[in-house]
């Protein structure tokens, strides 16, 4: 029952970053706080009321493993901080879910849910390119003016200064050169700092840049994030369902 109830608030948090995500393109902080620390609670008390410790720590350790792979995947530049604190909430909710009608799994359920959503991306991702294309537009950049930039948006091309004269690229070709000031970097996982903003849109207005900067074109990862864990609570591992049906 216990479970179920936890299921529900994953399924109910996820409902509310999904429109937030769609909305305003950020998962709020109080959304996936509460949900962690409603997870942790929860497993702490049930356990210790039933003198099963690991249970009593399941919630905590869940949240910790899922942050660490969450993070790993910030880094990467794949997922914003909401998406990490969201599936770190999966993790303090439903460390060790089972799914009903189900093989026992060896691994926590947070992961069943990165299984589900990286597979149910692939045809997503598909459909949405196809309609970028038939637009007109990138898949990967957006155009956008410089002076309408906003702190964390992640660049799609590299602006730095040499010899006192401003340059564009799309990355560096091999050794980053010394003596340069970078303006804007795609590498940068956390997208451009509020400096950077600053700076950017004094040279525009110093005539120095042209008002335009190609944006990385990103997709909100909370609705996959969302269907994966949909899939994973009412049915289970879409990952081994694929394995077993080559064998």
């Amino acid at each position: 029952m216990i479970q179920g109830v936890l299921a529900g608030a994953a399924l109910a948090g996820s409902a509310i970053a999904v429109y937030t995500d769609l909305r305003w393109r950020i998962i709020p902080n109080w959304l996936t706080y509460s949900l962690i620390g409603c997870g942790i609670l929860v497993h702490l008390v049930w356990g210790g009321l039933n003198g099963d410790w690991w249970n009593a720590v399941s919630g905590a350790l869940g949240a910790g493993f899922a942050f660490l792979l969450g993070y790993a995947l910030w880094l990467t530049g794949g997922w914003a901080g909401g998406d990490v604190k969201l599936f770190t909430a999966y993790g303090a909710l439903l460390p060790f879910y089972q799914p009903p009608g189900t093989y026992q799994l060896l691994y926590p359920f947070f992961i069943t849910v990165l299984f589900n959503s990286l597979i149910l991306a692939v045809p997503v991702i598909a459909v949405y390119a196809l309609v970028r294309k038939i637009l007109g537009k990138s898949v990967f950049y957006d155009i956008v003016r410089i002076t309408e930039l906003e702190e964390g948006m992640i660049p799609a091309e590299l602006i730095y200064e040499k010899n006192g004269k401003i340059r564009r690229t799309r990355s560096w070709l091999g050794i980053k050169p010394r003596g340069v000031k970078i303006y804007a970097d795609p590498n940068r996982a956390a997208g451009l700092s509020r400096t950077q903003v600053r700076v950017l849109k004094r040279l525009v207005r110093q005539r120095k840049l042209q008002n335009r900067l190609k944006l990385k074109r990103g997709m909100p990862f909370a609705p996959l994030l969302a269907l994966g864990l949909l899939v994973g609570v009412f049915y289970g591992d879409l990952y081994w369902t694929i394995v077993f049906s080559f064998l």
